[in-house]
């Protein structure tokens, strides 16, 4: 009588500790993304930057499973394509601007992308898992001008 509930209990912790490894692979797949974007800076595709996420993924079937947005993830934070905008403040405010924009505090303006990957974890013990969401998220915003 036992032993099913131990095989339950160390199959649950096995698809946590899963999940969480393949929360931190995709975070490193996403700032690798975002590293590339910075590094190459307003010329960056995303398409490109969607291929980088990807391909320094080692998540199982990343090329299929992985999925890559560019939207708003808050107010004044850049939608699809990036766009300029003001981040002043210590308890940070986002402005819309252009391209050679000064801010409130006499910064210029910067050129912002938004991007959000998510997967679908599939663990040891599916039934368990489907009891929550089985997908995991991670984004960044990074300043590429």
């Amino acid at each position: 009588m036992a032993l099913p509930l131990l095989i339950i209990m160390l199959g649950g912790a096995a698809d946590y500790g899963l999940a969480q490894y393949d929360r931190a692979l995709l975070a490193n797949a996403v700032s690798a993304g975002a590293q590339y974007a910075y590094l190459t800076g307003t010329s960056v595709i995303t398409s490109d930057i969607t291929s980088v996420i990807r391909s320094t993924s080692t998540l199982p079937n990343a090329s299929t499973s992985v999925t890559v947005v560019y939207s708003s993830v808050s107010p004044g934070v850049p939608g699809p394509g990036g766009g300029w905008y003001c981040i002043t403040g210590t308890a940070p405010t986002v402005t819309s601007s252009q391209s050679g924009g000064v801010c409130g505090d006499g910064s210029a303006a910067g050129y912002y992308i938004s991007m959000k990957a998510t997967y679908t974890f599939n663990g040891l013990m599916g039934g368990f898992m489907s009891l929550a969401t089985n997908s995991i998220s991670e984004q960044a915003t990074v300043k590429i001008q």
